[in-house]
């Protein structure tokens, strides 16, 4: 249907008001407004992409504060009934909680790469989230570790380092580590402990007895063709006084193997490749108890993953029959002896077997894992945790590990109570987010266009 001739004339006059006046040049009148046109089309196109990454940008940090974790006191302690780590978008807590009963490393995601980053589990809510602590690295040889109570956490650091940053493995980029802190949860105070070193730390043990963080580590020295060497030396730090020493010599302490080390009361335990137990308690030294294999045990037997119980009168570990031929994701017989004399006399839990033991519940039950799925590489990617009690050999469900990553648990959430885990937060991809933001904006800006030509303007 055409339009009304009054209409026609009124839009030919609005044009006409609009032309110039005297002799014009089409063709410079043309290129006038071809650059005019330019300049348009550049400043809409960079004001999309500019409102593009600025949503992206601002996403992560405005989800932070939709969805803050719940606050819970710093007296209650629970476990989720899955232990994983949070999405790669979830947002990290915005205050660190006072008190944690896991951590872990996972993949963070940012803009424009991921990254290895420790995150934690609220003691007080069950819930997961990243952790942001200062010059944190995640990935090293040894894991972060909780205190027994969950209200300290010792990491690993990195910083500058005189010459060539150097590592032995296990960090990414071959970032160096540099020492350790330990951050009070409570207070939210960090308090380090570097060592002078010209490339950097290898370090290989980390483990809390009561208020003392024992660690094991050494400066990185460079031989030549790629081949690097280093001196592990074992350091004590009770971080509630603040004294420190480093041990070597013929110091009972400077020998002990604290890579696989099980939990203890106020200290831990640790099991050599001989069959002797290592009790510590604190920064004192070791007591050493004989462990005896059960009589049918062949002499080619091992024993791995020591762990005493919470009253200090039990000591479980797993048993495999071929020590030289080892296998990570095999089940393994639980042996389980009194710790009250000097000899352990280990004995088996009929019909139980474990890939790992993790600690204790109860004086009675010990906290065992089997594996559930294992990839084509035989990675263990996800393990369900039971409580199993030694007398009877029943097994109790707790909750279940998600992952191939490194997870540490504080001895004393072990017998906390297990709760349904928490929703994740939403946290979607911010670039998608951005991409729609700029999607948006191109239908707005179309819009108007399109409005201004239908009222006569140019």
């Amino acid at each position: 249907m055409s339009a009304p001739p009054t209409d026609v004339v009124d839009r030919l006059e609005r044009l006409a008001d609009h032309a110039p006046g005297g002799t014009v040049d089409p063709d410079a009148v043309w290129a006038r407004g071809r650059r005019r046109q330019g300049r348009r089309t550049a400043s809409v196109l960079a004001a999309i992409v500019a409102a593009g990454v600025l949503a992206a940008a601002v996403t992560p940090a405005v989800l932070a504060r939709v969805e803050p974790p719940v606050a819970a006191s710093s007296q209650r302690m629970v476990l989720p009934d899955v232990l994983e780590a949070p999405g790669a978008w979830t947002p990290a807590f915005t205050v660190t909680p006072r008190r944690l009963s896991a951590v872990g490393v996972g993949q963070r995601a940012g803009l424009w790469s991921s990254s290895a980053a420790l995150w934690g589990v609220d003691a007080g809510t069950g819930e997961g989230r990243w952790l942001e602590l200062p010059g944190a690295l995640p990935t090293a040889e040894a894991d972060a570790q909780l205190s027994a109570d969950g209200r300290r956490l010792a990491y690993w650091v990195t910083g500058t380092t005189p010459g060539e940053p150097m590592s032995m493995g296990g960090t990414e980029d071959d970032t160096p580590v540099v020492g350790l802190a330990v951050v009070d949860l409570e207070t939210g105070g960090v308090v380090r402990w570097d060592v002078e070193s010209e490339h950097g730390l290898a370090v290989q043990g980390l483990v809390w007895a009561g208020d003392v963080v024992w660690w094991q580590g050494g400066p990185v020295t460079p031989l030549g063709s790629g081949r690097t060497s280093t001196d592990i030396e074992t350091h004590v730090w009770d971080v509630e006084t603040d004294e420190r020493s480093v041990i070597g010599g013929k110091d009972p302490r400077a020998a002990l193997y604290l890579n696989e080390a099980g939990n203890a009361p106020q200290g831990f335990v640790t099991l050599p490749r001989t069959f002797r137990l290592q009790r510590v308690t604190e920064a004192e030294d070791p007591v050493s108890l004989r462990m005896d294999l059960p009589p049918d045990a062949p002499s080619t037997a091992g024993l791995f993953d020591p762990q005493m119980a919470t009253d200090g009168r039990r000591v479980a570990a797993l048993m495999v029959r071929e020590a030289a031929v080892f296998d990570d994701a095999e089940a393994k017989e639980l042996l389980v002896g009194s710790a009250t004399e000097g000899t352990v006399v280990l004995k088996p839990v009929e019909g139980v077997g474990a890939q790992s033991l993790l600690g204790w519940r109860s004086p009675s039950e010990v906290v065992a894992s089997i594996p559930t799925v294992v990839d084509e590489s035989q990675v263990i990617r996800g393990r369900q945790v039971s409580a199993v009690d030694v007398t009877t050999g029943a097994r109790t469900e707790l909750l279940e590990l998600r992952g191939a990553l490194p997870v540490s648990v504080a001895a004393e959430a072990w017998t906390a109570e297990v709760v349904e885990a928490p929703d994740a937060p939403f946290a979607p991809d911010p670039r998608l987010v951005g991409v729609g933001g700029m999607v948006v904006i191109v239908f707005l800006v179309s819009l108007v266009r399109d409005l201004r030509r239908r009222r006569g303007h140019p």
